[in-house]
């Protein structure tokens, strides 16, 4: 029997989903980057439209330049709830005294990891467990998503590029 202890499993577990949160994060992060350029100035679009303004004749035109970031909407994804199925057979109970020398128990030390002054007792997991079917234990994942509103500074910095967005130049085409 292949035992995992069920506490490691869930440590584990638990440490997947905070890493792929963190992944998730730094792609969002990776992907505000595409919308400035090598010098950190933001990237934008030139319109060419029609002037309005007083004094212009027909056929002026104004030449508008529009930052990139506020024209495309910016939902954000965060993990939303995790499932995880698992076919296991319990394996033995283990009540370990065994101590590092302290008096402590002997404890694998991980940021995971939560001291105890008490005896540690733990479960053994088979997840090798064959089952009517002969096929060893799965692992179902089902993993969901929600887009989230953008967080205060990605709003602000869009606010911001937004009213920086306007006429630049008048011109008549062909002078």
């Amino acid at each position: 029997m292949t035992a995992t202890p069920l506490e490691g499993m869930i440590e584990a577990m638990a440490g997947a989903v905070v890493e792929a949160q963190a992944r998730i994060e730094q792609a969002q992060v990776a992907h505000l980057g595409e919308y400035f350029d090598e010098d950190n100035r933001p990237k934008s679009v030139v319109i060419r439209m029609p002037s309005m303004k007083v004094g212009t004749d027909d056929g002026d035109e104004d030449l508008y330049r529009a930052p990139l970031l506020p024209l495309v909407p910016t939902t954000s994804l965060r993990i939303k709830d995790v499932e995880i199925c698992f076919d296991a057979e319990l394996g033995e109970f283990s009540d370990s005294g065994e101590t590092d020398g302290d008096g402590m128990p002997d404890l694998e030390q991980s940021r995971w990891a939560f001291l105890s002054r008490s005896r540690k007792q733990s479960v053994q997991l088979d997840t090798a467990a064959r089952h009517r079917n002969d096929q060893g234990g799965k692992v179902h994942v089902k993993l969901r998503v929600e887009g989230v509103e953008p967080t205060d500074g990605v709003a602000r910095l869009t606010n911001h590029l937004a009213m920086t967005q306007g006429v630049f130049q008048t011109f008549r085409p062909g002078d």
